[in-house]
């Protein structure tokens, strides 16, 4: 018999290499697609602090980091100048220059994807004021932000962000997983 084409028994052959080839790659995309995510709201982070302290300089302001999540921040700047870090006073609020969120409710600065351990969700709201200073609410100590993609440091890694509470100097922090501590960046 000259038969042409391929048997059931070669198909199934080639269709059980697919799948475990995928499954040694599935996990190995998956974990790349959660670094690249963490990298991008810690990036996202950086720029929108940077952009809050010059934007607060700029107009004579104050602003506000919020967090309204763990998942979820957000900022508001103020043209009502603020000279100290220990409550948001009412003229804040009738000053509102910037508000993200006026003009799209689900404005966040992280994608989603990660999450936050953070002074400024357990405490507060960050204040950022015209003549440099940063801090917590209430509290004025230094805005502490852990970024991590649920709580795991060993897969995925970390990022922390330190803001001096006196000069506004923003440190930055890399999870090293073989040490298990922080190591600071440029």
């Amino acid at each position: 018999m000259n038969e042409r084409g391929v048997s059931f028994l070669e198909i199934i052959v080639v269709v059980a290499i697919l799948m475990i080839v995928g499954a040694f790659v599935t996990p190995s995309i998956t974990d790349w697609r959660g670094k690249r995510a963490l990298e991008s709201d810690y990036a996202a982070l950086l720029s929108n602090i940077d952009f809050l302290k010059t934007r607060v300089r700029t107009i004579n302001g104050t602003g506000l980091l919020i967090c309204n999540s763990p998942t979820n921040l957000t900022y508001q700047i103020s043209s009502f100048p603020q000279s100290s870090t220990s409550a948001v006073t009412a003229s804040f609020s009738s000053n509102i220059v910037e508000n993200p969120l006026s003009k799209d409710p689900n404005f966040n600065i992280l994608s989603g994807s990660s999450s936050m351990v953070s002074t400024i969700c357990s405490a507060g709201r960050g204040i950022f004021t015209t003549n440099g200073l940063a801090g917590v609410e209430g509290s004025g100590s230094a805005i502490d932000i852990e970024i991590n993609r649920n709580g795991d440091r060993a897969t995925y890694g970390a990022y922390r962000v330190l803001v001096n509470q006196t000069t506004g100097f923003v440190q930055k922090f890399k999870w090293q997983q073989s040490t298990g501590l922080w190591i600071e960046q440029d």
